[in-house]
């Protein structure tokens, strides 16, 4: 299908009002009105350079078709262009006002005009622009930003695209030109209202960077590089964010209320911009417990080796990962880092999710560093589009018709604690319920204070620490909890292990969130609770079982019954009785080896904490004691 556009003749007609005038008039413009033309003019060099720019790019496959008149038809009438002639008299393709006398918009079977044919159209608006033909241009005008605003077909390369962008923006720019020439074309007193709606609707417009100085703006990088950009992706994942994915972008927008104000105050304590907090809304959607499935974890998202390499602590007891002031100012150090490597946040933000030397290498093996025509994973291509799609509705969450919740801000108090505690404790010192203390210390994934530390800031809720600290300082020693940790050997059971701590299965089971008791494997690694007051004992008994001696030596030295323990699951076998061991074969039953062994189920479940279903394994060892014989 064509469409043909063709020029008007020269009339002097009266000036028009512009379409959609805005409902309010703006503040009376500054400067006499003889400055104007030379507004108009600068306007109309901006958009003629945009044009220059713009138009070398290959237009794609055009259809042709059905033909129709969109514009009254009319020849155009000759104009003069020497003067726009070089030195040489060469015309000079950049400042040429020329048109066809007939446009021929190409349509494809979507009602698309080709790319050549608008580059046509929009010389010919700027051409009758500048012969002062303001109805003609407006509706060459009208015909342009319709089809400018038209998404590309898909498979459009991204030169297409930003060629299709050029020409909405010149359309923009255009229409700011119109609005200056009608506005003091007719009554003055109007040119005001007018002015506005052109600039208004020019201001919706996003230009390229090149052209912001002129504004007076400076723009950050991180705007320039990433919040400035707006493309299908962006789109896509501010649609979702704003429909499929609403619910969870509330939850993130509540737990933000909280924890905004400390992020942002780390971020500009390290000269970060602040947007970089919803690079943690998308990595974990600002929750401490957040593990991905290739096991990075926290607010942030590091995996182990890179929050070590920025100074986390990660061990069997703590995880700074989950601590949200250790794990933003760690996030900080990498940030800062990897702009010192990249100097552009998108390429900065596509490191931090697959990794430096990745980027580094498609960088290297693409020859040039432009994120967005780099071929990456899918999942750091989508990546980039999320962050600025959650930026732009965090920023303004109204908008999208989201909920604003109230600030507030995490406040806590830092209890100091020297020995191995159990935050139960903690809480109840603090006259708190347990989970307060937990949600707070999220980083103490074992539920206790680390007993290799020498001191360890346990965080309260504010305005409980003096009080917590006086509580726990009056806390006996029988009456905190010692931890050890123990890896399972081969042949070691759960009620042998909890025997030789003075503990019960009960509580190792709970310690370590066993399900089944029974189900322990050699170089498993168990958290051992120890009341305070037989940590000595335990430690005297671990140590004499180690060396085989034990309950014999203290038998034959003292001749007395070995001191029991107290706690379910801990036998101490009367003086001078011996242990024998089985090894479970298929097709045993408790109640077989406690008959092979002429011993009870009862004596044979409690020596080896067997649980009460008396599930046992082939392979495994059981142990009996039994009376000296003869």
């Amino acid at each position: 299908m064509t469409y043909y556009c063709a020029r008007r003749q020269a009339n002097p007609s009266p000036p028009k009002q512009l379409r959609h005038a805005p409902d309010a008039v703006a503040p009376p413009c500054r400067g006499s009105r003889a400055v104007r033309p030379v507004l108009v003019f600068g306007l109309l060099l901006l958009a003629l350079g945009i044009a220059g720019c713009a138009g070398s790019g290959q237009p794609p496959a055009r259809l042709a078709g059905d033909t129709h008149d969109i514009l009254a038809d009319n020849h155009r009438t000759d104009r003069d262009v020497d003067h726009f002639r070089d030195i040489d008299g060469v015309p000079d393709g950049a400042l040429d006002l020329t048109a066809e006398p007939e446009v021929r918009l190409e349509l494809d079977s979507e009602g698309r005009a080709s790319l050549a044919s608008l580059e046509k159209l929009t010389r010919t608006a700027l051409s009758l622009a500048a012969e002062d033909r303001l109805d003609e241009a407006q509706d060459h005008l009208f015909v342009l930003a319709d089809q400018a605003e038209l998404p590309p077909p898909a498979g459009t390369d991204s030169l297409a695209v930003e060629q299709r962008a050029s020409l909405l923006r010149r359309a923009g720019l255009l229409g700011a030109v119109l609005a200056e020439q009608y506005a003091f074309a007719g009554d003055a007193t109007a040119a005001d209202s007018l002015l506005a709606d052109g600039y208004a609707r020019l201001g919706q417009l996003a230009f390229p960077d090149s052209l912001v100085p002129a504004t007076g703006a400076q723009l950050p990088p991180i705007t320039v590089d990433l919040l400035k950009v707006d493309n299908q992706a962006v789109t896509h994942w501010v649609n979702y964010f704003s429909g499929r994915g609403r619910d969870h972008f509330q939850i993130w927008l509540e737990r933000r209320a909280e924890v905004d104000s400390l992020i942002t105050a780390i971020l500009d304590e390290n000269g970060l911009p602040r947007e970089l907090i919803y690079l943690a809304v998308i990595e974990s959607g600002l929750s401490p417990r957040a593990v991905s499935s290739a096991k990075a974890v926290g607010y942030w998202q590091f995996m182990a080796p890179t929050g070590r390499n920025n100074g986390l602590r990660i061990d069997w007891w703590i995880d700074e990962r989950r601590d949200v002031e250790a794990s933003t100012r760690a996030a900080c150090r990498y940030l800062r880092t990897l702009y010192a490597q990249f100097n552009d946040w998108a390429l900065v933000l596509a490191a931090y999710n697959t990794g430096e030397g990745r980027v580094e290498r498609t960088i290297n093996r693409h020859g040039h560093d432009d994120f967005w025509n780099l071929k990456l994973p899918k999942q750091t291509v989508d990546h980039i589009p999320k962050f600025i799609a959650a930026a732009r509705i965090g920023e303004d969450p109204e908008r999208y018709g989201f909920t604003v919740p109230a600030a507030r801000p995490l406040q806590y108090d830092l209890l100091p604690v020297d020995v191995a505690t159990d935050l139960k404790v903690i809480a109840r010192c603090a006259g708190v319920d347990e989970s307060v203390i937990t949600a707070l210390n999220p980083a103490l994934v074992r539920g206790l204070v680390a007993p290799d530390r020498k001191l360890y800031h346990v965080k309260v809720p504010h305005g409980h620490g003096e009080p917590a600290k006086l509580a726990l300082a009056k806390v006996p020693a029988d009456k905190r909890l010692t931890w050890s940790r123990h890896r399972v050997a081969r042949g070691e059971t759960l009620g042998r292990i909890a025997g030789r701590y003075g503990t019960s299965v009960a509580e190792v089971a709970r310690a370590n969130r066993l399900a089944k008791p029974y189900l322990i494997h050699p170089g498993d690694e168990l958290l051992i609770p120890m009341p305070g007051a037989l940590s000595a004992q335990a430690a005297e008994r671990l140590a004499d079982a180690e060396s085989g001696t034990k309950g014999k030596s203290a038998a034959k030295g003292t001749g007395t019954k070995a001191p029991a323990a107290k706690g379910k699951g801990r036998y101490e076998p009367p003086a001078g009785w011996e242990r024998v061991a089985y090894d479970v074969r298929r097709g045993d039953t408790v109640g077989a080896i406690a008959q092979k062994l002429g011993v009870t189920v009862k004596h044979l479940r409690q020596v080896n904490g067997l649980p009460r279903s008396n599930l046992i394994r082939a392979g495994q060892r059981l142990y009996a004691w039994k009376p000296p014989k003869g």
